[in-house]
């Protein structure tokens, strides 16, 4: 049996445990555990690994100490954003310790002839052998050697049943003369050198435990409501931030009967256009009961003085041309794209919530999990499109958020929330024994927000993206590492490629073999962005800037992302290769939902280009694509329940879509010229059809970043066409447009009424291009 490969059972967002009744009988009594070793945030410490030894024996030890941290029984209380949708929360022990070195008295050190040569130690990796974990450390002298040491922790009785933790060391390479102690107040443990060290501790029993039974009090009953419901996801107190403040909501209404029944049906039916575009989710669940007493506490927070709102900058009053509105036609699509066939790959046994793909060189898939398992899954079959024929082998697990893999040269590299990984099966069973350290000395905190994002290989480099905390307190700030993308050497240092990034779900190689990052509106943020990766460029979030001096100015993206009309959570960027979109860029996105599709050109020097809605009809929102061995998009989903990150509270899927050759009207790209636009079509517009400048909605705006969440549109005008031109063989129609302005979003919303000459009505008349500059 591989241990290290396990399920993990949540209930009441705690661990427990059952008998693995398929182990040999002699391991089953010892530790009769399927789950027992994962990697996660725990007791507010980073990159921790945590062992269930026995089932209610622990041990957990700090990765980037290389320590034990603390030996208890009872249990983990599993909760947190991956494992019960919960945000501003991580894992957390529960029980009585028999151990805890929570000070981090304990101390490594090295000796050549009585003097100090300890330089530092890493964490390497671990590995499983014989239902038993290794843990691998290297040791650094200021001699310039490196000193191996492996430990492997178990838990062991004596003849009186006294529970007791053995560890056993192991050391090479140990230099002459050179002496190896691990110290801590009151104890010293020599290492021998280059052979094994068995030290045993046992400890007097303990009671049996119980998980902890919530405590949380509030002095409001409608503020425990809150608590338990997803209000401040989008809500805080005092600040704005996708939502109003709370305190602004109190400000804004009186205090009685009508106020009140208004915001409970608010509250209850969701909606948007009270405060901005910002769409809030619906709480039909709630009783009326619940929603009176958030409101009622919604109240209590009305400021004593009055809060000075921030001036609004005006804009051009703007007459829009009176549409109607359905589904690619100014509001999100519905359906799968026409070109394209969609298949369903999940089934009810095998419905992940999915954080990374990979293909292998066979053409297997792999796909990891963002959720309590935090596995890896090899899918054989998946190019029959058939879930039936599809087999599923899970092949490792225990990761924390491992939101990114990649096969090189048939090797496995996964990217976990605080650290690189390379998966290695040692015995060719194709079960992952080995847990090798690639980097993972970036800065990280326990923050619940500070992801690590995709992963892309090339040039011999990998690229990841890291996000930035959400919950700093006032004097804390950002890690330097934080908001940035990483190129990791293999020998595991790194190096900042850009800065100022928010929540950068998504990288991917793109155009002309470039790389390409999406960020998510925020703070400083007013819009999602599609970025073209360049060195030094600082993409605005204010937070990732450190210095006293004024901040550098914002890198623009290639494409802006209007909130809530083209994106909310924009993930993962892809080429297409084939087919009418060939060069043309595709991104999924979590919230807002489908695939929006991205056409860039070079202006200057520089890609700037436009967005289109592409595709709906998904399980859930997109988190990662990959292109298949067969030529089809394979489409990892994911969403989180309540927590504001999912399309229509849908939480996982995956699918395949796949060209079926048939043409689909549309707009295949938008490009901008001196005096206007050209606006290129798949198929030739309708002989006879005259087009008249009133037919068109052009619109053009720029952003203004803030410290609130997003950003309004400033100074939005109509713009005038002044000249329409068709091509000959009517597959373009160029736009003369006075008056456009370089940094500004152009939206242009096409006739409704348009048809092709084979009478294809449109797909979707809108799109947003980015004209950072005009070309001359």
């Amino acid at each position: 049996m591989k241990v290290g490969l396990f399920n993990v059972i949540i209930s009441v967002a705690v661990v427990a445990f059952f008998t693995a009744s398929h182990l040999p009988k002699e391991e089953a009594k010892q530790r009769p555990l399927d789950v027992w070793a994962f990697r996660s945030v725990l007791d507010k410490k980073p990159r921790m690994l945590t062992l269930a030894l026995n089932s209610d024996f622990y041990a957990a030890y700090d990765l980037a100490h290389c320590k034990l941290y603390k030996v208890w029984k009872g249990g983990v209380s599993m909760e947190g954003a991956a494992y019960t949708d919960k945000k501003e929360i991580q894992p957390t022990s529960w029980g009585t310790a028999y151990f805890s070195d929570s000070l981090q008295s304990f101390q490594w050190s090295a000796q050549l002839n009585g003097q100090e040569v300890f330089s530092r130690i890493m964490h390497r990796g671990y590995t499983f052998k014989n239902n038993q974990i290794y843990l691998k450390y290297a040791l650094f002298l200021t001699t310039k050697d490196t000193i191996f040491i492996e430990e492997r922790p178990e838990f062991v009785q004596d003849k009186t049943g006294k529970p007791g933790l053995e560890r056993l060391f192991k050391t090479s390479n140990v230099p002459n003369g050179v002496s190896i102690f691990l110290k801590s107040a009151g104890t010293i443990l020599s290492l021998n050198a280059n052979t094994t060290t068995n030290n045993t501790t046992y400890f007097e029993p303990l009671p049996e435990q119980f998980p902890p039974k919530p405590t949380v009090k509030f002095v409001h009953a409608g503020r425990a409501s809150m608590e338990k419901s997803d209000c401040f996801t989008c809500h805080k107190i005092e600040e704005n931030e996708v939502g109003p403040a709370f305190q602004r909501i109190a400000q804004r209404y009186p205090n009685d009967k009508k106020s009140v029944e208004y915001l409970v049906t608010k509250i209850r039916d969701g909606g948007t256009g009270v405060w901005g575009t910002g769409v809030m989710n619906s709480h039909a669940l709630l009783p009326d009961s619940a929603l009176r007493t958030i409101v009622g506490y919604i109240f209590t927070l009305k400021p004593k003085a009055t809060i000075v709102a921030t001036p609004a900058v005006s804009t051009k009053k703007t007459q829009a041309v009176p549409r109607v509105n359905k589904p690619g036609f100014g509001m999100a699509l519905q359906g799968v794209h026409p070109s394209y066939d969609l298949s369903t790959l999940h089934s009810k046994n095998f419905k992940p919530r999915v954080a990374a793909m990979a293909f292998l060189p066979d053409g297997r898939l792999l796909v990891t999990t963002w959720d309590k398992v935090g596995g890896v899954y090899v899918l054989d079959g998946v190019t029959t499109g058939d879930s039936s024929k599809i087999k599923i082998k899970r092949i490792a697990s225990g990761l924390a958020e491992p939101l990114g893999i990649e096969v090189v040269n048939g090797e496995i590299y996964v990217l976990q929330k605080q650290e690189l990984t390379k998966l290695v099966d040692v015995d060719g069973d194709e079960l992952i024994d080995e847990y090798q350290v690639v980097c993972n000395s970036w800065g990280v905190t326990a923050d619940f927000h500070e992801f690590a994002f995709g992963l892309v290989h090339k040039d011999n480099h990998f690229y990841v993206t890291l996000s930035m905390a959400m919950r700093l307190k006032p004097d804390e700030k950002q890690l330097p590492d934080r908001g940035r993308t990483l190129k990791i050497s293999k020998d595991g240092s790194f190096e900042s490629v850009n800065y100022g990034l928010r929540t950068p779900n998504g990288i991917g190689l793109g155009v002309d073999n470039e790389l390409f990052v999406t960020d998510n509106q925020g703070q400083w943020l007013p819009g999602n962005k599609f970025i073209h990766v360049k060195k030094g460029d600082y993409h605005g979030m204010a937070w990732g800037w450190l210095s006293d001096e004024a901040a550098p100015p914002m890198a623009l993206p290639a494409i802006w992302l209007p909130e809530d009309e083209i994106g909310n959570s924009p993930s993962e960027p892809v080429l297409v290769h084939e087919g009418p979109y060939k060069g043309q860029m595709l991104h999924g996105d979590v919230t807002h939902g489908g695939i929006q599709r991205d056409f860039l050109e070079k202006i200057n020097g520089e890609y700037q280009g436009a967005v289109f809605r592409f595709s709906q009809g998904f399980e859930a929102g997109i988190n990662r694509m990959r292109w298949g061995t067969d030529g089809a998009l394979y489409l990892g989903e994911v969403g989180m329940e309540g927590g504001g990150w999912s399309w229509k509270e849908r939480l996982s899927g995956l699918q395949r879509l796949k060209y079926n050759g048939k043409s689909t009207f549309e707009m295949l790209a938008v490009r901008a010229q001196p005096h206007g636009f050209e606006i290129e079509f798949t198929e030739p517009l309708k002989i006879g059809k005259s087009l008249q400048p009133s037919d068109f909605l052009v619109q053009q705006w720029w952003y203004n970043a803030t410290k609130n969440y997003g950003g309004p549109k400033m100074d939005l005008e109509q713009m005038e066409i002044t000249q329409i031109q068709v091509s000959k063989d009517r597959t373009k129609v160029y736009l003369e447009i006075p008056n456009l302005k370089e940094k500004h979003v152009v939206y242009f919303r096409l006739p409704d009424n348009l048809k092709s000459n084979r009478g294809q009505s449109l797909w979707s008349s809108e799109t947003w291009y980015t004209l950072n500059a005009i070309p001359n």
